[in-house]
């Protein structure tokens, strides 16, 4: 816990200027579909960092749920706020990420669509070794893509890991594609090598592995 806590000040200082500008189109969108915005400051505020490293790491701002998925189209339908919102909202009262909900939503309503975001997200990793297997998460019915991908749990796995490499086992190549943007971004060294059936990846850096901003949603 006090790791991510240190992990969203530092994200938040990053990017003060970039989630400053993301909270102006938050609330000027939630006015124009009259929707609510999570009363959570500092889960709002975390979903704010992550839109803003997004966008630094990608290029543009992908819901901070997924990590691209290297399809175009279901890329641009994810672009926050992503074309799910209604049918999430109509659904469990709040988008998926809980950002945004429904105007008549309860204190109760925000609080279980954020237990249902940390049930999603804070599940037990599979880490052993130096080596973090991703594969085998549930696929979001919308998306088709895992909860918590391979970005979220290497982000969970950077809260608490000590060592100076990670191996990374991945099933796709775009997971791959976005771990090498990632490490780019963050300065870590990268390496990759494809199995008969899957990918394994190799991040090292400095022994400060909570560099960045590591929380992740449902943290």
């Amino acid at each position: 816990m006090l790791a991510m806590m240190i992990g969203f000040f530092k994200g938040l200082w990053q990017y003060r200027t970039e989630v400053k500008k993301q909270h102006k189109w938050i609330v000027r969108y939630t006015a124009q579909k009259n929707y609510a915005l999570n009363p959570s400051w500092m889960m709002s505020t975390n979903l704010e960092i992550w839109l803003s490293e997004m966008e630094a790491i990608f290029g543009k701002r992908y819901c901070p749920c997924f990590e691209p998925s290297g399809n175009a189209k279901l890329d641009k339908q994810m672009m926050c706020p992503c074309e799910f919102i209604e049918d999430e909202i109509k659904e469990y009262g709040t988008c998926h990420c809980a950002l945004f909900g429904s105007a008549d939503l309860d204190k109760a309503g925000w609080k279980a669509s954020s237990k249902r975001l940390m049930s999603e997200y804070q599940v037990p990793l599979n880490l052993k070794d130096g080596v973090l297997d991703t594969r085998g998460m549930p696929l979001d019915p919308r998306r088709n893509l895992p909860i918590p991908d391979a970005m979220h749990q290497l982000k969970s796995t950077l809260n608490s890991y000590s060592g100076n490499t990670l191996k990374m086992i991945v099933e796709r190549e775009q997971e791959v594609i976005n771990l090498e943007k990632i490490a780019s971004y963050r300065g870590y060294s990268f390496a990759q090598e494809a199995k008969a059936d899957h990918f394994e990846v190799t991040l090292q850096f400095d022994g400060n592995a909570a560099k960045g901003t590591n929380s992740s949603c449902g943290s």
